[in-house]
């Protein structure tokens, strides 16, 4: 558990890796349903400032939903500009990275995956083989001794 600043009010608390506290927490879950139900009603009236004056939900909360890719306003210019892949600097229209950053990371990711299998595989290996030249190596002192 850590003492950290809730992403949205700065307020201290407690966290298990949450990044907002539990009041802000609350009104998020609640701002979105509010948010993802207008954005159903009105798909065309795709922008920030429409949503919030609309529904009653501040801008910062808006862009909050935004980044932590619980909706996506799809076609919205000012998302677009609101918004940036946090890797290369694309505009997006949610999250905090563009698809073609995440293909590229999850390649990555699994070339790494495998280079530490590899490395295991080796290191297992590796241990095995040293493990049975230790076995051989007491056995055969073993037969020396118990010959004489």
């Amino acid at each position: 558990m850590d003492f950290v600043k809730c992403k949205l009010c700065r307020a201290p608390f407690f966290s298990y890796g949450s990044r907002l506290c539990q009041d802000c927490q609350e009104r998020m879950d609640k701002d979105f349903i509010t948010v993802r139900d207008y954005i159903y009603d009105n798909p065309n009236e795709a922008s920030v400032e429409k949503i919030a004056e609309a529904t009653g939900v501040d801008e910062k909360s808006i862009i909050y939903l935004l980044e932590e890719d619980r909706f996506a306003i799809k076609g919205a210019l000012e998302t677009s500009a609101l918004l940036r892949c946090q890797i290369c600097g694309r505009n997006i229209s949610s999250g905090s990275i563009c698809e073609s950053c995440k293909i590229s990371l999850t390649k990555d990711l699994g070339a790494a995956v495998n280079a530490l299998n590899d490395e295991k595989k080796s290191v297992k290996s590796t241990v095995s083989r040293t493990r049975g030249n230790r076995e051989t190596t007491l056995m055969s002192e073993y037969s020396k001794k118990s010959k004489n």
